[in-house]
């Protein structure tokens, strides 16, 4: 007995191999369409931290550095460059999307910004640490001279002192030098060629 075309092994192979193929064509579909998106979220989480470095060091350059003198309070409530560097997440998904001048120029503001986040976290300390020995020895005065004069009187002297005393704050010059020496190799990315490369990724 004779066995049709439509039953025969060959119709059989060939529904296999177009079955296996549109599945792996679906599979490659998915996963490129997955990589996109994943490159578009990376690319779009650089340009915001991108926006906020500049806006930041922007800010320490202009408030928290000023005639090669740290201005204590500007630095001290200055925001941190940035929390986590997502160059160093995200490098890898844009690799080969950007030209090579383009990569290493991001490359180097990333590098710029880590040394001065370094330099303002260590100066940031420091502030810190000088807040809190003002304030040991603005108690340390309250409670000695608490017990020897009138109480009230010898509170509302110190408070009157300190508040009428203008100290300035001691940050070691080696730290102004170091950050305005960093500050110069920094350089704004929104108006360049990289950041726009960037952009069209997105």
């Amino acid at each position: 007995m004779e066995t049709s075309f439509w039953n025969s092994n060959l119709f059989q192979t060939i529904v296999l191999i177009l079955t296996i193929g549109a599945t792996v064509g679906i599979a490659l579909w998915q996963f490129r369409a997955h990589r996109r998106k994943e490159l578009q979220n990376a690319v779009s989480i650089l340009l915001l931290q991108i926006k906020d470095i500049e806006a930041n060091i922007e800010y320490i350059s202009s408030e928290g550095l000023l005639n090669g003198m740290i201005q204590e309070v500007p630095m001290h409530y200055s925001t941190i460059i940035f929390e986590e560097n997502q160059w160093n997440k995200y490098a890898h998904s844009v690799v080969g999307h950007l030209s090579q001048e383009s990569f290493e120029k991001i490359d180097t503001f990333f590098k710029v910004a880590q040394r001065i986040r370094e330099q303002q976290v260590y100066i940031k300390q420091k502030i810190q640490l000088a807040t809190e020995n003002r304030a040991f020895y603005y108690y340390n005065q309250i409670y000695n001279n608490a017990v020897i004069e009138s109480p009230t009187q010898s509170i509302k002297s110190i408070v009157e002192r300190f508040n009428d005393a203008n100290i300035p704050p001691y940050i070691q010059k080696e730290l102004a030098l170091g950050l305005e020496k960093t500050l110069k190799q920094y350089h704004k990315l929104t108006d360049g060629i990289a950041y726009t490369e960037l952009m069209k990724l997105k």
